[in-house]
């Protein structure tokens, strides 16, 4: 499977590697013939002659044959491996990109929430502990490849005097190398089995080594606690693995023995026929090495390692592929465009779902109307819902049932990705991209990301101006410390950057914002001074207001209160607290909390 996909990495390189693997497989047996050449120059040579008689220039010749011949094998060796290293190279590149390619195909993010297909995943970017990927798999095959030429032209060299010597030697060495190869699929296989937890290992392994958990790993002193996890799921992972190791060591003591003995009794038999006188110095020297030239078709070393391990992750790959194309032939026909939508209002009419891989549903039954150019809070219990009801709208999932429309159109008949645009997004868990100041504003709409006057203008709207002019190098300074001359923002700051990022969206075209608990950084100040200006930067847009905090919500056109999977009160904040239901009690509790004297 590696091999046929060498050519789409780099056919010219393929071809390199194929001439090397014949060179250095062809070389030590050149050289083989050589010695032997200059055995027999060597043995014909009466002592009184000098270097400058026919005998004399013949062992010269043979000399010089065998050294340059020696000298090409050694540095063809490296030139072999490095050629190899960048052909494997060019091949984990090409299917690092398949798997780039197929995990950001999908439009929703179901695939890299489930379990299963976080497997295949993480068995695409690599299997085992060391990540073994199929650029040495290349390797190892160029080394297999080169054993194999230079085991069978050892065998025909040796064949000229004993062909059912050689035939053995071949069929014995062949078959140790697959039994071996065999035992270690089946440990690789082992290893597919143990995927979740072993990702689960990497999982602590990067736990420790990564800047995101680092604060909390120190002062809550877990160092111990995540080192003493590593290693469980570690061993919990490997036990299976060493079993088979070891299950398979009592044959495999067998084969090697068997080997032995083959090459002892070659190596009898070519003795033998010395001494008896059946083959001359020269063709004993020959003959001997051609014993140890076929053992290269059984040398068991790293190469085999590399192939199984390496091309393993091959297959998931493939099975990525196949599962991104079956999602996407399960999609609706697009039949409809999503430009200058929602004009009259965002409709969910019975709407069910559960997340994969859970039991209990987020909404059963789900009715809600968000009206088009107004602004609706939706607020309720953790749990509730909530931000389920955005990814729903955005299509990173779709319901089990029912239908989510816009305009009477089923959002379902969109281009994905065309929908997805009409929706500019500040999520609870925005990313903070250790990219450039004005890029992380840019990237909201990919097009216009060097349009630096629309980008200042969603910044000053933000109230991230003169938070990004007070930066080192401006625009142009670099959100992380992880890099010279970075410099980071704190949570209030960046939670500005965030919804500049998505007032930009809007300004590039999108008619839908959500704002997911966009003040959640923000001091009790900035929060005041953010919504006393709610109603100019949502004018005109139809907006999606999630947030804890009520004195926020309370500025929205309409509220809604989510409670077990449905709508369980809406109408105005003054109409809500009228009706002296959830809303009006979550409301009061909150109300109170700064309502309470402070004790002297």
């Amino acid at each position: 499977m590696a091999i046929g996909l060498l050519p789409r990495a780099s056919a010219p390189m393929t071809a390199g590697v194929v001439a090397a693997v014949l060179v250095s497989g062809l070389l030590p047996v050149a050289f083989m013939l050589a010695t032997g050449r200059l055995v027999g120059a060597i043995t014909r040579y009466n002592g009184t002659d000098g270097l400058t008689s026919g005998t004399g220039r013949a062992i010269l010749a043979a000399l010089g044959l065998a050294v340059v011949l020696f000298i090409a094998s050694q540095v063809m060796e490296p030139f072999r491996l490095l050629l190899a290293q960048r052909l494997g190279r060019r091949l984990d590149l090409h299917l690092r990109a398949r798997v780039m390619r197929a995990t950001l195909a999908p439009t929703g993010i179901g695939h890299l929430e489930d379990p299963a297909k976080l497997d295949t995943i993480s068995l695409a970017r690599g299997v085992g502990p060391g990540d073994w990927t199929p650029a040495g798999a290349v390797v190892g095959l160029a080394g297999i490849a080169s054993n194999y030429v230079q085991g069978l032209s050892s065998a025909v060299v040796l064949g000229r005097y004993w062909w059912w010597l050689a035939l053995i030697l071949v069929v014995v060495n062949v078959f140790i190398r697959l039994r071996f190869r065999d035992t270690l699929i089946k440990i690789v296989d082992v290893m597919i089995g143990e995927a979740r937890a072993l990702r689960r290992t990497m999982y602590y392994r990067d736990l420790s080594l990564t800047a995101g958990a680092a604060k909390e790993v120190r002062v809550f002193g877990l160092r111990a606690w995540i080192g003493d996890r590593f290693r469980s799921h570690w061993y919990a992972a490997m036990r299976e693995v060493w079993r088979q190791r070891a299950s398979s060591r009592p044959a495999m003591v067998m084969i090697i023995a068997g080997f032995a003995a083959a090459h002892i009794g070659a190596l009898a038999v070519v003795a033998r026929a010395a001494v008896r006188g059946e083959i001359d110095v020269a063709a004993l020297a020959v003959m001997t090495q051609s014993v140890f030239g076929v053992g290269a078709l059984g040398n068991i070393d790293d190469s085999d390692t590399l192939v199984i391990y390496g091309v393993a992750a091959i297959p998931s790959v493939a099975e990525l592929e196949r599962v991104v194309a079956e999602e996407a032939r399960a999609a609706l026909p697009v039949t409809a465009d999503p430009a200058g939508l929602p004009v009259d209002a965002i409709r969910f009419e019975g709407v069910r779902f559960t997340y994969p891989g859970r039991d209990e549903p987020v909404y059963e039954g789900l009715d809600l109307t968000i009206p088009a150019g107004r602004s609706l809070a939706i607020v309720g219990a953790n749990g509730a819902g909530k931000t389920t009801l955005v990814k729903l709208l955005a299509r990173l999932y779709e319901p089990q049932a029912g239908s989510i429309t816009t305009d009477g159109i089923d959002i379902r008949a969109f281009d994905a990705r065309a929908w997805q645009r009409r929706i500019a997004a500040i999520f609870q868990d925005f990313v903070q991209y250790p990219l450039s100041a004005a890029d992380n504003i840019g990237i909201g709409v990919i097009e216009r990301i060097d349009d630096r006057v629309l980008i200042e203008a969603a910044a000053r709207r933000a109230g991230a101006h003169d938070i990004i002019e007070a930066l080192p190098h401006g625009w142009d300074t670099l959100l992380s410390r992880q890099f010279r001359e970075g410099a980071d923002l704190s949570g209030g700051q960046w939670q500005r950057i965030a919804l500049a990022r998505a007032l930009f969206a809007v300004a590039g075209g999108s008619s839908v914002l959500v704002l997911d608990e966009p003040t959640a950084n923000l001091d009790v100040r900035a929060e005041v001074a953010l919504f006393d200006r709610f109603l100019d930067l949502t004018r005109g847009l139809t907006t999606i207001l999630i947030s804890h905090r009520f004195s926020t919500v309370r500025r929205a056109d309409r509220i809604v209160v989510l409670d077990g999977g449905k709508v369980s009160e809406e109408g105005t904040h003054d109409e809500l607290m009228a009706l002296g239901g959830t809303y009006a009690t979550m409301f009061g509790l909150q109300a109170a909390r700064f309502a309470e004297p402070v004790e002297a």
